[in-house]
């Protein structure tokens, strides 16, 4: 998915990442992790973006722009789907995916996540651009 939608993580800075890490049991606390959990990281290298393994641990410890927290099998889903994007919007639209930005608006800009963004239909910059 990352290389098929190359485009959108074009003005990605280097370093700059997202966290998709699995939202189980459903209403756990994010603040407040007791066993660590795979987390798939996003990560904008020199070549594009880049997916690697690791480790969820909580919000207080996560150093990424972005977390996703999909339901069980949600992201599977949208990677086995036909439009990948499409299918994460909806998911993102029907809250079987949650998305907790961590960084302020002006960072999220600075590090290049507009378009990314946008094609989710998630509220980035406003009404007034």
């Amino acid at each position: 998915m990352l290389d098929r939608h190359a485009d959108l993580f074009a003005d990605v800075a280097a370093g700059a990442s997202a966290a998709l890490a699995p939202r189980s049991p459903p209403r756990a606390n994010v603040k407040q992790v007791l066993e660590p959990r795979p987390m798939l990281l996003w990560l904008r290298a020199a070549e594009g973006m880049q997916a690697r393994l690791g480790e969820y641990r909580g919000l207080k410890t996560l150093d990424a722009d972005v977390l996703f927290l999909p339901e069980e099998g949600a992201l599977e889903a949208a990677l086995a789907h036909e439009q990948p994007m499409s299918e994460l919007k909806r998911e993102l639209r029907d809250g079987r995916m949650l998305v907790m930005v961590m960084r302020s608006r002006s960072e999220l800009r600075e590090r290049g996540w507009s378009d990314f963004f946008e094609a989710l239909g998630l509220p980035f910059q406003g009404t007034c651009r």
